[in-house]
């Protein structure tokens, strides 16, 4: 199964841990000169090829040839420029000189020529479509290759930002050694802390502080409580550690710093393809505005999510024209099933014998605070007229029926920056592609044709087929977006300069001083 396929997509800000009577996680050492950040899993040996490791980690010890920048904006890593043939079928890419990795070896044209080659054209990572289209590599200088596509691929650029296997290794590290090029040194790893020191030969900006401590926090009231103790300095972030929106409201009170922005992915209820109940495009119209969005973000996520029907945010590229959130609409809703033929039957509907009765699939272990969610969507579609039966499942119940489109209603979440918005739209809505235990939000046939003519789309063409797919989806009512959820952080008062990271892969270090 691809490294993609196995992100636990479904995880969300909306850790609500609220009952978690977890004692405080004590530490030992460090202010001064040290960052220390929590994490919610332990980083592993960042192998670049497998999927053990917690994400977030890599991208503080090993460069791309390209970063991911604001809004999606693509700027220089290890490349300082690139060039995309009239054709689409090449990449030359210019390398950036006189870097070296932290264990002193070279970085130069035959080191990225090995490093690409390690994961371009091998059918694990089929997935990313520059692997998929790969032919082959030339070396034209020390500093200069091309890279050979069967095919264009539009996503090429921004799929060599995202955190693996497209970042680069020293040739001369031994297995198991996390050797890049980025700021950070690991110095040390265990399953509770790992320990780096700043990379003062690094090639870009150098970070203001010398060492860097990520400390292993599964819980997230010990992290709250570590935090207000002073012995943690950052908390929050979507892969790193996340933090729920009334977690974040206690902290605030309590005099740490609150840091939030919309978010990059979105929680969508999806509708399932396979489902008789579903099929019928009147019951999906009922559903779609028979709920609240305002009511939920405000209710459950404290304001700290933002209402939608889109699939995707602002915050990724080619999101698409907006549509207005619409105010629940209980009448609109009523005649939405009338006009699909079914009839009121005391408080609920039924049409040809059969009831308005919908089964929704929940896993808190998959999203945690999904069931919460869920209840309250049961009482705004139990008004509608609906019968709702949420179904309660563990993880790996719902990663066997979620992918044979065994429910009704249940919960998806796009992958979010840099994935998006091919990620999710290759992944998530066409048909042929394996995505394993994530399943799909919908498919179809003509679903299929648009979606593909989208991914394969580039220059001017790119942003008119995307929004052919958002107006299928819409005008198809094929999914039920809900919610853009807000990226939160909480740092205590002797970090300065906090702002958030480009994606919430990335662990917050840049710009930031220690009092």
């Amino acid at each position: 199964m691809s490294n993609l396929n196995r992100r636990q997509v479904m995880t969300s800000t909306v850790a609500l841990s609220f009952l978690s009577t977890l004692p405080r996680v004590t530490f030992a050492g460090g202010h001064g000169d040290t960052l220390r950040v929590a994490i919610a899993g332990e980083t592993g040996d960042l192998d670049l090829l497998q999927n053990v490791s917690t994400l977030s980690s890599y991208t503080v010890v090993f460069d791309g040839l390209i970063h991911y920048g604001p809004g999606g904006t693509l700027e220089p890593g290890l490349a300082t420029a690139w060039s995309v043939a009239e054709d689409g079928k090449s990449i030359t890419f210019d390398l950036r000189e006189g870097v070296t990795f932290s264990d002193g070896t070279p970085f130069d044209a035959e080191v990225a020529k090995w490093n690409l080659e390690r994961w371009m054209g091998v059918d694990d990572f089929s997935w990313i479509g520059i692997s998929d289209a790969y032919e082959g590599i030339e070396v034209h200088s020390p500093s200069q290759i091309t890279v050979n596509l069967s095919r264009p691929v539009p996503a090429a650029l921004l799929e060599l930002t995202i955190v693996r296997p497209v970042r680069f290794l020293s040739p001369a590290a031994a297995a198991g050694q996390p050797i890049g090029t980025g700021p950070w040194i690991v110095e040390s790893y265990s399953s509770s802390e790992t320990i780096l020191t700043r990379n003062d030969a690094y090639w870009g900006e150098r970070p203001a502080f010398s060492r860097l401590e990520l400390k292993v926090v599964p819980d997230e009231l010990a992290r709250a409580n570590a935090l207000r103790a002073g012995e943690l300095d950052v908390i929050g972030g979507d892969w790193v550690a996340p933090l729920s929106p009334r977690r974040a409201k206690a902290l605030e009170g309590a005099g740490m710093t609150i840091v939030a922005e919309p978010g990059t992915a979105t929680t969508i209820l999806g509708y399932s393809p396979k489902s008789p109940m579903m099929a019928d495009e009147g019951v999906r119209e009922a559903i779609f505005i028979g709920i609240d969005r305002a009511a939920v973000a405000q209710v459950l996520f404290e304001g700290y999510a933002d209402p939608t029907i889109d699939i995707f945010p602002t915050t990724v590229p080619t999101a698409g024209i907006r549509h207005q959130v619409p105010a629940r609409d209980l009448a609109a809703a009523q005649a939405a099933l009338e006009g699909a033929g079914w009839n009121r039957n005391g408080s609920g509907w039924s049409k040809d014998g059969q009831a308005l009765e919908i089964d929704f699939l929940v896993s808190e272990e998959s999203f945690p605070g999904s069931r919460r969610i869920a209840e309250m969507i049961q009482a705004m579609l139990t008004e509608v007229g609906f019968k709702v039966n949420i179904s309660s499942v563990d993880n790996a119940t719902m990663h066997e029926r979620r992918p044979n489109f065994e429910y009704d209603l249940t919960f998806f979440a796009t992958y979010g920056a840099p994935y998006d918005p091919h990620g999710s739209l290759g992944a998530s809505f066409v048909s042929t592609v394996d995505t394993g235990p994530d399943g799909k939000i919908y498919i179809s046939d003509e679903l299929d044709t648009v979606v593909l003519a989208a991914l394969e789309a580039s220059g001017d063409a790119q942003e008119l087929a995307m929004q052919g797919v958002y107006d299928w989806l819409h005008d198809n009512v094929a999914a039920c977006p809900l919610l853009v959820t807000q990226r939160i952080w909480a740092v205590h008062p002797r970090v300065q300069g906090f702002s958030l990271p480009a994606t919430d892969y990335d662990i917050p270090y840049k710009g930031l001083s220690l009092g």
